[in-house]
């Protein structure tokens, strides 16, 4: 890539790019050990324990939940959780391709006004200027 296809990093040399990357690592990392408690064996890692005995993960809340209502309530919330992630995602993407969309009708900034497209639908007048 060039200079000129990424204009915000035209200002920095090689270097500075990698020392960033290299500082932001090193930061993820140390602040990852911190909170484990400066843990490093993985025996001493933060787990899920599990909440039956010989169950684990996904042992639907056997003990400890003998609600009925409260067992529903929890499936509502992550099926709400889940159709307003759903919903998140769509929004995003259909706003990324609207506006690239718009983008590849605007006029680049070393386009004359005769090159521009009509992003509006109008007509280009003989002269090269829109109506």
């Amino acid at each position: 890539m060039s200079d000129q296809e990424l204009p915000d990093t035209a200002d920095y040399a090689r270097w500075q790019v990698a020392v960033s990357a290299v500082v932001g690592i090193a930061v993820a990392l140390l602040s990852v050990w911190w909170a484990q408690g400066f843990n490093v064996f993985y025996e001493s890692l933060y787990r899920v324990n599990p909440s039956v005995e010989g169950g684990g993960i996904g042992a639907d809340w056997v003990a400890g939940n003998s609600i009925p209502a409260l067992d529903f309530l929890i499936a509502f919330i992550h099926a709400a959780d889940v159709i307003m992630g759903v919903f998140i995602l769509v929004m995003v993407f259909l706003h990324w391709a609207a506006f690239r969309r718009l983008a590849g009708q605007m006029r680049g900034p070393d386009e004359d006004v005769s090159d521009a497209v009509a992003a509006d639908g109008g007509e280009v007048q003989d002269g090269g200027e829109p109506r």
